[in-house]
């Protein structure tokens, strides 16, 4: 089975850099596609069409004050907003869009939250039906309550993204994040069919910056490789920033290993 490899990076100045190390891709940080001008899109496109390396993951590009559980969430405004962004990244190679922003849908503390639930069902679905015209997938990351209290886990995300009932909605999942979702190895073939991407990082480093496995780490990643693959897994993997060409080397190794 042949993955694709991605490496995480902050601007474009990065991706020369990560073709010539091998990566298949890119996966901007955030969602620095949104800043770049009419000419540096077509100057970008135009290199990806002679050969360069696409963006083909990227983050879902709402404003870091952007609550999709709050009362004012004006969700046409927002998918409007998030079709145009769509556009743009579509001529810049990008086929999944990530949300993996645990507080833009932190639910409220106190009160009735059936109501916000219905609002970010009601976010994906309209959403999932714009960026189907650009061939695009969205992809929710399950993330623990240490960095939200909504979708959580993979049995109520994925109870959750069925009620959206869309095809191009999927999971994105993060080894450091395997342990707070309460995901295990063996529940991997389960969710084989929804996983659409997989960011691989040291699960010692749950806290800040994420850092690219190493022979060197104390953690077995074969074990989870080896999961991935008796599961079918055969999309794309991101490694992150600080991964270079022995990094990738090392994980290819891994897979082919």
């Amino acid at each position: 089975m042949a993955v694709q490899w991605g490496k995480m990076i902050a601007d474009l100045s990065q991706v020369e850099r990560a073709a010539a190390e091998g990566f298949d891709f890119v996966q901007p940080v955030r969602d620095l596609a949104l800043n770049l001008g009419e000419e540096e899109v077509f100057q970008y496109k135009a290199r990806s069409d002679e050969g360069g390396i696409p963006l083909r993951v990227c983050a879902l590009p709402l404003p870091a004050d952007a609550r999709v559980t709050q009362k004012g969430f004006n969700i046409y405004v927002w998918v409007e907003h998030l079709k145009k962004a769509g556009n743009r990244m579509a001529q810049l190679g990008c086929r999944k869009l990530v949300w993996s922003d645990g507080r833009a849908r932190v639910l409220p503390v106190e009160g009735a939250t059936a109501g916000f639930k219905e609002q970010v069902r009601q976010f994906l679905s309209m959403l999932c039906q714009a960026t189907a015209d650009f061939g695009m997938s969205v992809l929710v990351e399950p993330l623990g309550p240490r960095r939200t209290n909504f979708l959580n886990t993979m049995k109520e995300t994925g109870e959750f993204l069925a009620r959206v009932g869309a095809d191009n909605l999927l999971f994105s999942i993060s080894l450091r994040e395997l342990r707070s979702i309460g995901l295990s190895l063996s529940d991997l073939r389960r969710y084989r069919q929804q996983i659409g991407h997989v960011q691989l990082d040291n699960p010692d480093f749950y806290e800040g910056a994420r850092v690219c496995p190493g022979p060197t780490d104390r953690y077995d990643y074969g074990q989870f490789i080896h999961a991935l693959k008796n599961a079918g897994y055969s999309a794309d993997i991101t490694l992150p920033e600080d991964a270079d060409a022995d990094g990738l080397a090392y994980c290819r190794g891994l897979w082919n290993g």
